[in-house]
């Protein structure tokens, strides 16, 4: 059939990617938004926009009658999933099909088969394909389960059978850890995905993850797009993403490959899908799961190929046939992907909030920038975190990763904190760069891809820019001797400034720095060592702002001593939240003893449990909050003496 118009049931950044391939095709687009997403940019690309409403997910979103009806007023022939939120609902796509509209995607029932990784191991078992030794059973007594553990060997993996990006799973590397991880993946399970069921498997040691994109034609042809390596991970979500994957001999890549096809045949395919594999050491592989849309890291595979993912998946559903054999699909060239996102990689990763005051990027163009964010949109938790895509294609890995780097430092969120520095430390890591490297590098890395600490040296280029900034804004004269008082990481750093129309002389912790600069508008540039370097500033999530020069950026704020108040310290025992978030469970009773590193309480926050822990060894004095309350980001939880 021919589809003529679209409802995107998506937001962000998926949802601008899938409206430009339907503008292209001279497909019309519909938008849905909640009341937080009214000025993202994909609301503006569509040929329509309509408002969905607020509140929870279940009435945006993830209200398919809404969507449906939404669709059908408007009259609209398709709907366009994209990834995540309703994109692998089974129930959606059949609701989809019995309205008399198109789901592009793959039927109800292949979702369901893929979606349960019990019943799609058992599937994966009749067709032949390697599987990872496991138990795969509808039992779930937890000794039963303990003794299945047992069978198989620690270390062993819990996951969710209906789960994805990490929620209930855990790793567990001897029996008497086991009852309790069981209990906590469960837990996360049903709240992640309203089912407790759980699967084990052996725990590959020094694993990859390796993916092959399938994408089914409307005639039953089906074809490969080649692997990615998706190893850098933390908690189990990707944030670096390449191929082809380092390394792997041109046996293994046919052979997974055409395992992968294997499946989309078997199971009667349609559209884009995703099988994705362990590999061990050996490169041996086996068969994980396989995801039924898009994936996120899906750019990385269109620059090596050429091929519009989506708008294949567009014709698919259209019933078309695909112009192309296989041995037309090449793989030229290398591609990396970065995921942007609004967390802090210096304090476990955890998700961050605030108003985004300026986003920059392709002033140096070289690489594909993938993101509906612009200036003053917010960062939400009530979505996934990730802000923007960057993704970079070259010859050869080598100057794919040089670009990348450059590409990083072009890209900037300012106003919260992002991992754009963490990134870049990634991809400068002797043992990323030599490569391969396994799921666990960020993990077993963690003390090497920690922050340097600012030398005096570096923080001087962004003290006097800060102090030229101030000078700026306040319309003052930019010469003159004076003092100022600038806070960093809390640390406050005492300055003697000597000023003139050229350059600024910074006097503190008995150094002495002298800057050239230049003025342009608004705008300064610093002669830092040999080169000038525009330098800028935007307004951070708190009083201070985020300077930009070269790669790096720092937070301050330069004190004023009118308004100048001490911050009240916690004191050396105190416990804060890390972000907003409910308590779970309150572990320990007030009077109780600990020693550093006792769980005294669960927070739940993202539909994941974090553990929050004792910082030494004491007797909790008092417990500020229980099970079920909300707790805001840095509020004070414990009180240990």
């Amino acid at each position: 059939m021919d589809i003529k118009k679209i409802l995107i049931a998506n937001r962000g950044e998926i949802a601008l990617r899938a409206i430009k391939t339907a503008n292209k095709m001279g497909i019309s687009s519909v938008a849905v938004y909640a009341l937080d997403d009214r000025e993202l940019a994909y609301c503006q690309e569509a040929t329509q926009s309509v408002y969905l409403g607020h509140g929870p997910l279940k009435e945006t979103y993830l209200n398919q009658e809404k969507l449906i009806k939404i669709a059908k007023e408007y009259d609209c022939d398709a709907i366009y999933p994209g990834y995540g939120f309703l994109s692998e609902n089974a129930n959606f796509a059949r609701l989809v099909e019995e309205s008399s509209l198109v789901f592009i995607g793959p039927s109800a029932e292949v979702i369901t088969l893929m979606g349960d990784k019990k019943d799609s191991k058992q599937k994966m078992q009749e067709i032949g394909v390697p599987l990872i030794p496991g138990y795969h059973g509808d039992e779930q007594d937890e000794n039963m389960l303990l003794e299945e553990a047992k069978k198989i060997g620690f270390p062993v993996l819990i996951k969710a059978s209906a789960g994805g990006g990490g929620k209930g799973m855990r790793i567990v590397h001897s029996k008497d850890e086991f009852l309790e991880a069981l209990k906590s993946a469960k837990r996360e399970a049903l709240n992640a995905f309203s089912d407790d069921k759980v699967l084990i498997e052996k725990y590959i040691l020094s694993p990859r993850h390796i993916e092959v994109q399938v994408v089914s034609d409307g005639q039953g042809s089906h074809y490969h797009f080649y692997e990615r390596e998706c190893s850098i991970q933390r908690r189990y979500q990707k944030i670096i993403e390449e191929t082809p994957a380092y390394g792997m001999d041109k046996k293994t890549r046919d052979e997974i490959c055409q395992c992968a096809l294997d499946i989309a045949k078997a199971i009667n395919y349609l559209g884009a899908g995703t099988v994705e594999f362990i590999m061990d050491e050996s490169q041996k592989f086996y068969f994980l799961e396989m995801n039924t849309r898009l994936q996120v890291e899906h750019p990385i595979t269109e620059m090596i190929t050429g091929y519009d993912l989506v708008e294949l998946q567009i014709k698919a559903a259209m019933g078309e046939r695909f112009g192309f054999s296989q041995r037309d699909i090449k793989q030229n060239g290398h591609a990396l992907e970065c995921r942007i996102y609004a967390e802090d990689p210096d304090n476990d990763f955890l998700p961050t909030q605030g108003t985004i005051r300026k986003v920059r990027h392709n002033l140096y163009n070289d690489y594909r920038f993938d993101s509906s964010i612009v200036d003053g949109n917010k960062s939400s938790l009530n979505y996934d975190p990730m802000l923007a895509k960057v993704v970079c294609h070259a010859d050869d890995r080598d100057e794919c990763i040089h670009k990348m780097h450059e590409a990083l430092e072009d890209c900037v969120f300012a106003g919260l904190k992002t991992n754009r520095s963490y990134l870049r430390r990634i991809l400068s890591h002797q043992k990323f760069i030599n490569g391969p490297y396994t799921t666990s590098f960020i993990e077993n890395e963690k003390e090497s891809l920690k922050k340097d600490n600012f030398s005096q040296w570096q923080l001087a280029p962004y003290f006097a820019a800060a102090v030229l900034y101030k000078k700026h804004r306040q319309n003052e004269d930019f010469k003159g001797s004076f003092e100022s008082t600038i806070h960093h990481e809390a640390k406050k750093v005492r300055l003697y400034v000597y000023l003139n129309t050229e350059s600024i002389t910074l006097y503190f912790n008995q150094q002495e720095m002298t800057f050239f600069y230049k003025r342009e508008r608004d705008k300064i540039d610093l002669l830092v060592g040999e080169f000038w370097q525009r330098c800028y500033e935007y307004p951070s999530f708190t009083n201070n702002y985020h300077y930009f020069l070269g790669a790096m950026s720092v937070d301050l704020y330069i004190e004023d001593k009118s308004e100048y108040k001490l911050e009240a310290t916690m004191s050396e025992g105190s416990l804060t939240s890390p972000m907003p978030g409910k308590i779970f469970q309150v572990i320990q009773n007030e009077g109780a003893s600990v020693k550093k590193g006792d769980p005294i309480m669960i927070m739940e926050a993202m539909k994941m449990e974090h553990p929050i822990k004792a910082n030494k060894d004491g007797v909790i004095k008092k417990i500020m909050y229980q099970t079920g309350d909300q707790v805001n980001a840095g509020v004070q939880l414990v009180e240990i003496e």
